[in-house]
C-alpha cells in the first residue's frame, strides 16, 4: 500500500474565524506582505458597486424562507406574533447587516461609498417590492417600501447637503420611480 499524499493546505479550509484571525496577522505585519494587505483591504473596502450591492440585497430578500416566518409567528412566551410583525423582523434581521456597513462607511468618512452602498440598498428594496414574487412577500407586502423609507431616512442624517441631496433624488428618480418622494430629503 502506497503513501497517500498530503494535500497542501487552502484558505478555504480554514474557518471563517481563523481566516479573519489570519488576516488580521498577515494585516498587522510591517513588512511587504503586510502593506499588500492593507492595500487589498483598502481597495476591496473602497469599491462599491450599486448594482452588486442591490443584487445582493434582493438575493438575500428572496432567500427568506416563509416557513421560517410561520414558526416565528403564533403564540410564544411573550404573547402572540402576527404573521405580518414576524416578517418585518426578518425584514429588519436580514437587513441589519447592511444598515451596519453603510453605518460603517459614514464613520469611516467615506462619503462616496456610503452614498454609493445606501443606493444599492435601496435599489435592492425596490427591485425586491416589485420584480420579486416569493411566498413570504405576501405576508409583508409594504414592508420592503417602509424599509426603504427607512434606509433612506438613515442616509439622509448624514448627507446634509442640498447637492448630495438632490443627487440622490436624481439616481432614486431613475433607479426607483415613485420611491424617492418616501422621505423628505430637503433641499
Amino acid at each position: 500500500m502506497s503513501p497517500r499524499k498530503r494535500r497542501a493546505a487552502h484558505v478555504s479550509d480554514l474557518r471563517p474565524a481563523e481566516q479573519a484571525a489570519l488576516l488580521e496577522r498577515l494585516a498587522e505585519r510591517r513588512d511587504g506582505v503586510g502593506e499588500a494587505v492593507r492595500g487589498e483591504i483598502e481597495r476591496l473596502v473602497a469599491r462599491v458597486d450599486p448594482d452588486e450591492v442591490a443584487g445582493d440585497v434582493q438575493l438575500d430578500l428572496e432567500d427568506l424562507d416563509v416557513e421560517s416566518l410561520w414558526a416565528r409567528a403564533g403564540a410564544n412566551r411573550c404573547g402572540y406574533t402576527e404573521p405580518h410583525e414576524a416578517a418585518w423582523e426578518a425584514l429588519e434581521e436580514l437587513l441589519a447587516p447592511y444598515v451596519e456597513r453603510l453605518g460603517w462607511y459614514h464613520a469611516a468618512g467615506r462619503t462616496d461609498a456610503y452614498d454609493a452602498y445606501a443606493l444599492g440598498v435601496l435599489r435592492g428594496l425596490y427591485a425586491f417590492h416589485h420584480d420579486s414574487d416569493t411566498e413570504w412577500k405576501a405576508w409583508a407586502p409594504d414592508d420592503p417600501r417602509e424599509a426603504f423609507r427607512q434606509v433612506l431616512h438613515t442616509w439622509t442624517l448624514h448627507r446634509e447637503g442640498p447637492a448630495e441631496r438632490q443627487a440622490m433624488r436624481d439616481r432614486l428618480a431613475t433607479w426607483c420611480p415613485g420611491w424617492e418622494r418616501d422621505v423628505d430629503l430637503g433641499s
